[in-house]
């Protein structure tokens, strides 16, 4: 399938999915409108985008390895949001580097972390020298190390930007589309764009999105963490102004997204024993909110085209990186519509439908 700058394209979806697409066209000067369907009622209401602390980290803490590709992944995520910031007339209020403490849960893990120096592993690029110098707000009995390429986006502030941008030039409209409809006469092609709105369509073509409900306080303290993310079982991310949003929590395939007493209660429990306690006890909660993450199964994004529906492609599935993940998928996304280049493997729709 074959596209050019003397077409239309529609984008339905105006999270974070579908403001990257949109970028893509912008920068290839293709016309284009997005259309935030069905976002004020059903499970976009309360959209993973809107309610994200926006945090991209290229190791994967779980393993201590470094996210598929997360060189490509961190050059594009910089230079995008930076346009981003430059377009909007938001210099340096999208993109913040913030790196992380990891705080070493036992005595092997500082071990693992040594090792992965010691032997040159290819996420050694991406972590400093362990240490035992830590924030005196913080607990740290094992040590921590550092991963310096780390950092946040403020999606809520993006996406608020961009949507104004759009209205201002007549290029956004509240309106629904999904599978059952024809793409609108105006347009030549359809990019979908809707996270966990487009559930229902998309287990018609072989492909599940799994709604994963995320939890976030926001608290005020005078916790002192020399400006780095604290991350354990859970992350505190510094704000600024003595903010930080405490994150996140993970439950699988709930289809409604709403704040809980036992979400509250699990990351108050995590964030407990790694800070001072003169310190825990001395916090206000200024907000509790709570999102759906649309996610596939391999935890890798779907990008490609739907087969059934003439000139229209998807793009979703960025999960809890879709910060990090996101610029690079929209971008290989548009070369393939564009250019013909193919899509990367661990990408393609197309590897889960039979």
């Amino acid at each position: 399938m074959t596209s050019s700058a003397t077409d239309t394209f529609l984008i339905v979806g105006s999270g974070l999915s579908g403001i990257l697409m949109a970028w893509e066209l912008e920068k290839r000067g293709v016309d284009y409108e997005v259309w935030n369907s069905g976002a004020k009622s059903g499970p976009e209401s309360n959209s993973a985008t809107q309610v994200a602390a926006g945090m991209f980290n290229p190791v994967s803490f779980k393993r201590l390895v470094e996210v598929w590709n997360a060189h490509e992944h961190l050059n594009a995520m910089r230079e995008t949001y930076q346009s981003l910031e430059h377009f909007l007339n938001l210099q340096g209020e999208l993109f913040h580097i913030s790196p992380i403490m990891r705080v070493f849960p036992n005595s092997q893990y500082r071990d693992l972390w040594s090792k992965r120096l010691n032997d040159a592993h290819p996420v050694a690029g991406f972590l400093s020298e362990i240490s035992d110098d830590c924030p005196h707000d913080v607990i740290a009995p094992h040590g921590f190390g550092v991963v310096p390429e780390a950092g946040w986006v403020n999606l809520p502030l993006l996406i608020k930007s961009f949507r104004l941008n759009l209205e201002l030039r007549g290029k956004y409209f509240e309106k629904h589309w999904d599978f059952s409809t024809q793409i609108p006469p105006k347009f030549s092609h359809l990019i979908d764009c809707r996270g966990v709105g487009a559930t229902k369509d998309f287990a018609s073509i072989g492909l599940k999105i799994a709604s994963d409900h995320g939890e976030i306080l926001t608290i005020q303290s005078p916790i002192n963490t020399n400006g780095m993310c604290v991350n354990r079982v859970k992350w505190l991310l510094p704000r600024g102004d003595s903010t930080f949003k405490l994150g996140a929590t993970y439950k699988w395939d709930i289809t409604k997204s709403e704040p809980t007493d036992a979400g509250r209660s699990e990351l108050l429990l995590a964030l407990q024993p790694i800070i001072a306690a003169n310190v825990f006890d001395n916090f206000n909660i200024t907000d509790h909110v709570s999102g759906l993450r649309p996610a596939s199964t391999d935890r890798r994004p779907y990008a490609g085209q739907v087969n059934h529906l003439k000139n229209t492609y998807i793009l979703n599935g960025l999960g809890t990186r879709g910060v990090f993940v996101g610029p690079t998928t929209a971008s290989h996304l548009a070369n393939f519509i564009f250019d013909q280049t193919p899509l990367p493997e661990e990408i393609r729709s197309a590897r889960f439908i039979k």
